[in-house]
This record gives structure tokens, C-alpha cells and sequence, in this order.
């Protein structure tokens, strides 16, 4: 199994010096990838429930805000830290479908490929907040069909063998245009579809590359994985190919109060927390996941500072790394 980081790239203490330094260093000390997760506009008032945690829930005004602000955008930010890093992938975690037109996005995430020497991986979902969308006039109905018609459009732009490509989907047009440029992955980056619900979970298997879980616990991931891959089969497609990506997050501090403002670094979320600097603690939590057969993990680190995650990576790569490994 392989360790990957969340970028700081939302939140309190989110800057370009600290996203440029923490990248710099997870590369340096061997973890696998890094992690950016995208919203653009976050209305202060939410009716959508939010989707993660013990359970899907309305959250206060402005909350989303207090996580998230300044939130830096995930595809930029993944384009600055392919600068400044070696070897690591670069993972949209995810890149929410309905917030994006397709074709610019196929255009960004093959440049980002080849900029970057092919190592994008794709997370997409079809995202929870409909203010959001509302907010920047992009459709929400129908989103589900439109995530599917979307990644179908990024694979068509991506593996077109000649000099033109075209797409007639229910939802979007391409007349003939060029399909330069390609990314250096062929026939394209993969594409981990994000969610937790039914559909999510019988999309992964239908048609992504694997499964981008969102934090949870070993044994939640270990009760959804195999819906994702009875989908696969149903599809008749090859289970074996498909990736299984999990969040998990902890705080280094044992007395930083999971749920505070400023203890929400490299985003981590509060209830996904595990409250312990013991590095036993966290290697066994590591086991866990690689025990159920997670082919990533990738860690979010809180604490109260961004001196505090930056003198973490280190230790954290050496105690964990080989952990992970087995």
C-alpha cells in the first residue's frame, strides 16, 4: 500500500510558501502523492446536506467557510506543486464534475499531465453542493448523467489516435477540433470516481479506474469496496485493475482540539480525526487499512500550526512509510 498527503492548500493556515514547502518536502521523504480537493464558491447559507461523517447533515452558516477559507484552486495548485516536486503524483481529490466545463477541463488536466511528466491521477465526483454550482451558473440536474457523459468526453479528447476528435454526447457537443495536447499517460491520466452512495459506487465500478473513498474507517472502506467491485464484474470488466484510494486524518497535537478553526491544516476534517501523536497508534491505523486491501491511503495531517505539519512530514514518512509497505 502506498501513502499519499493532502496539500494545505485550504484553511486558516493555507499560503503558497507553506503548499510550496510541504510539497517539496513530501516528495524528499518518499510519500507517493499529493492531494488537492476543489470547491471555488462556498455560499455562506447551505441547504445541501453534507455527505460525510456518521451521517449525511445541514450544516451551520458559513462552516464550510471556516474549514475551507482561503481556499486555493485545486487545478493551479496542483500546476504549482508539479514545480517544485520530482516524483510524487499529483491527485485531484476530488475534481467535482459539475463544477468544471469539460473540454477546458481536458485541457487543463493533459497539460498538467505533461507539464508534470505523467503523474496525474484523477479523482472525480459529482459533487454535494448545489449552492455551489448555482453559484457559478453551472447545471445541477441530472448530475450523475453528466459526471458519466463528463469523464466519457475527457477519455474521448485524451485517446484520440489522429488529428481530430469529436463527441456527440446527450449533454455536451465537440465539433472536429485538435486533441493536442495529449497527456503523456496513455490512453490517458486514470480516473478514480469519488462518492459513498449506490450510484457512486456502481459508477466506480462501471467505469472509472478505481474508487476514491473520502475518510473513513477501515471497516467502513472494507463494506463498501466490494459493491464497487460486484459493479465492475456486472460490467464485465477486470476487478483486479481497479484502485482502492482512502482518506484517513489525524491530529499530531494530543491536546489540539480536533474540531477547531485552526486544527484544520492540509484538509483534514474534524470528524475524521484521530487524536493521538503516538506513532504505534497511527502505524497500527496504517496496518488496518492495508489489511483490507486499500491500494493508498491518503493521510491528512491537523495540527495547530503549519511549523507543526512541516516538522511531521519527516518522522511521519519514516515511521509510516515502511508500514505501509510491509
Amino acid at each position: 500500500m502506498e501513502l499519499g498527503l493532502a496539500l494545505p492548500h485550504t484553511g486558516p493556515l493555507a499560503s503558497a510558501s507553506f503548499v510550496r514547502e510541504f510539497a517539496a518536502t513530501a516528495d524528499a521523504c518518499g510519500f507517493a502523492s499529493l492531494w488537492a480537493v476543489d470547491h471555488v464558491a462556498v455560499p455562506h447559507h447551505i441547504d445541501s446536506p453534507y455527505p460525510l461523517g456518521e451521517s449525511p447533515r445541514v450544516l451551520p452558516d458559513g462552516a464550510v467557510n471556516r474549514w475551507m477559507a482561503p481556499s486555493y484552486e485545486q487545478l493551479t495548485t496542483l500546476a504549482f506543486v508539479a514545480g517544485v516536486t520530482r516524483r510524487t503524483r499529483l491527485g485531484s481529490g476530488v475534481s467535482v464534475l459539475t463544477l468544471r466545463n469539460p473540454v477546458v477541463h481536458a485541457r487543463m488536466l493533459a497539460t498538467l499531465d505533461v507539464y508534470s511528466g505523467g503523474r496525474l491521477v484523477c479523482g472525480v465526483g459529482a459533487g454535494w453542493l448545489r449552492e455551489e454550482a448555482e453559484a457559478i451558473g453551472m447545471p445541477w440536474g441530472e448530475r450523475g448523467a453528466r459526471t458519466e457523459e463528463h469523464v466519457a468526453l475527457l477519455r474521448a479528447l485524451w485517446s484520440a489516435p489522429g488529428d481530430e476528435v469529436s463527441f456527440a454526447g446527450r449533454f455536451y457537443s465537440v465539433p472536429p477540433i485538435h486533441p493536442e495536447p495529449r497527456p503523456v499517460q496513455r490512453p490517458g491520466p486514470p480516473i478514480l470516481i469519488g462518492g459513498h452512495g449506490d450510484a457512486a459506487l456502481a459508477r466506480a465500478g462501471r467505469i472509472g479506474d478505481g474508487w476514491f473513498a473520502g475518510p473513513m474507517s477501515p471497516a467502513r472502506a472494507a463494506e463498501l469496496w466490494p459493491r464497487v467491485l460486484a459493479a465492475a464484474r456486472a460490467a464485465g470488466r477486470d476487478r483486479g485493475t481497479l484502485t482502492l484510494s482512502v482518506a484517513a486524518s489525524f491530529a499530531i497535537r494530543a491536546d489540539q482540539p480536533a474540531g477547531s478553526r485552526q486544527g484544520l491544516a492540509s484538509g483534514a476534517r474534524p470528524e475524521a480525526a484521530i487524536d493521538s501523536g503516538d506513532v504505534a497508534t497511527l502505524a497500527e491505523r496504517v496496518r488496518s487499512y492495508r489489511a483490507i486491501g486499500a491500494h493508498e491511503l491518503r493521510l491528512g495531517i491537523v495540527a495547530a500550526s503549519s511549523e507543526a505539519v512541516l516538522t511531521s512530514i519527516a518522522p511521519l514518512a519514516a515511521a509510516l512509510l515502511p508500514v505501509a509497505a510491509g
